[in-house]
């Protein structure tokens, strides 16, 4: 079959496939450098993770919330020895969740880099500063017995605790009477850590101050100021009738899921987002008996501080366009075979493909150091100098060194190019597939018996 299609004794054909395999074979030291790449990102991620539990990981707010205790009869049926059925009345304690009517919340992330060892993570300090209106109204709950506002708390849902640096303000207060101030209410001086409301989905982790209520009161007023720490992203719980959240920070990456805001900006120094939120948008309601199962977490407003690409995403991506680097330069070696004199030997290509593929490995060690764009300019540098150097060596030809020195710039300018997009990488690694298939096809388009034509020419 080989000879009938003249294959079997070429030369140039020889060499085709002898770069066939070259290509193939390059698949075994790209592969331990996309290995390595993932196990230095895996460790990466592990050392986020423990960054984020020492400084705080992604916080989750859901509150305020006014508690108040109550007690409530239930009767209980039992049949005695006799057959007879008898009811036992007691009571029972539980508490009442009232939920802010108008909830009003202000954040600002600033946000800052922790290194531990040759690796750093992105963190940010937030403050939250807002206020809350409760309706307390009348408690209408079937079989109640009494309720206890003099007992009442105001809890505030944080899933960190520990990341909480200051709450600088958290002032209940009655709303004015006619013509009048607002007026403050008896509370304790002392925030405590929890809520007590440990089966309550979204309100389980945080912090609660105890309250005395008047008889009599009907609204209440809360204004608060706290000062905290978190890492990734930022989720907050609507839990108003109305809920207005106002976000801004100083990172340009951001990414939201969840609730979407209505209205958002994003430039180089940072970004800026508004949700305006309706109690329609969830299930439960606004007055509820912790008795019930509730989840608060079923609708949330969150943002990821997002890191594009990091650079071993980046380096995971060059790997995948390294076959193609490969192939091309080693298609420039038989070219240049072709336009001279000599022929090149297996120990020279096989020498030029270890320098392509050790690139990669140049790259991977020295991002974990220096920033990345220095380092890939460094990494680049080494190939592009020996390559072309070797090449103008072996050909004797200093043009051909030129020639090589100009393809590779082409080369890896156009895959930083692609390593730095977000949204048309795609598009670009493509189009330069289908520029790199156009070229091989226009060179490629003479016989093999034409182009030993051309050689002995």
């Amino acid at each position: 079959m080989l000879n009938r299609i003249g294959l079997s004794h070429s030369p140039l054909s020889q060499k085709i496939l002898f770069i066939a395999l070259l290509t193939l074979g390059s698949l075994i030291p790209l592969g331990l450098v996309m290995d390595m790449t993932f196990d230095r990102q895996q460790l990466y991620n592990q050392v986020v993770a423990e960054i984020g539990q020492s400084w705080g990981e992604q916080q989750e707010i859901a509150g305020p919330a006014l508690v108040l205790p109550y007690t409530y009869e239930m009767i209980q049926e039992s049949f005695n020895e006799q057959g007879k059925l008898t009811k036992t009345r007691h009571t029972v304690d539980s508490e009442f969740i009232i939920l802010p009517t108008d909830l009003n919340l202000d954040i600002s992330l600033k946000h800052d880099f922790l290194s531990r060892g040759i690796f750093q993570s992105l963190v940010y300090n937030a403050t939250l500063s807002g206020s809350a209106n409760f309706d307390i109204g009348k408690i209408d709950l079937p079989n109640i017995v009494n309720t206890y506002p003099e007992r009442a708390r105001l809890v505030f849902g944080i899933s960190a605790n520990q990341a909480i640096d200051s709450i600088d303000l958290f002032k209940p207060q009655l709303p004015p009477s006619s013509g009048g101030a607002q007026q403050p209410i008896e509370q304790s001086n002392t925030l405590m850590p929890g809520t007590g409301l440990g089966q309550l989905s979204g309100l389980d982790r945080g912090f609660h101050q105890a309250i005395n209520l008047p008889e009599s009161t009907k609204q209440l007023n809360l204004a608060f100021t706290i000062n905290l720490r978190g890492s990734q992203g930022l989720s907050v719980l609507p839990t108003g009738q109305q809920t207005t959240i106002n976000l801004n920070a100083d990172w340009p990456h951001p990414s939201f899921s969840g609730l979407l805001p209505m209205a958002r900006e994003i430039d180089s120094n940072g970004f800026s987002a508004t949700w305006n939120v309706s109690h329609l948008t969830r299930n439960y309601p606004q007055r509820f008996s912790k008795n019930n199962q509730i989840n608060l977490r079923e609708v949330n407003a969150h943002t990821t501080l997002f890191e594009p690409v990091t650079h071993y995403g980046k380096i995971e991506r060059a790997v995948k366009y390294g076959l193609l680097f490969i192939i091309l330069t080693s298609i420039m070696l038989l070219i240049f075979e072709l336009g001279q004199a000599q022929s090149l030997s297996t120990i020279q290509y096989l020498l030029v493909a270890s320098a392509m593929t050790l690139f990669y490995l140049v790259l991977l060690s020295l991002s974990e150091h220096i920033r990345f764009g220095y380092a890939y300019l460094i990494a680049a540098a080494m190939p592009l100098f020996s390559v072309s150097i070797y090449i103008g060596s072996v050909t004797r030809s200093a043009k051909r060194g030129g020639i090589m020195a100009a393809m590779l710039i082409a080369l890896y300018s156009v895959l930083y190019s692609i390593l730095k997009l977000e949204d048309y990488a795609l598009l670009m690694g493509t189009g330069l597939l289908v520029v790199v298939l156009g070229i091989l096809m226009y060179i490629t388009r003479h016989s093999p018996e034409d182009l030993v034509e051309m050689k002995q020419n």
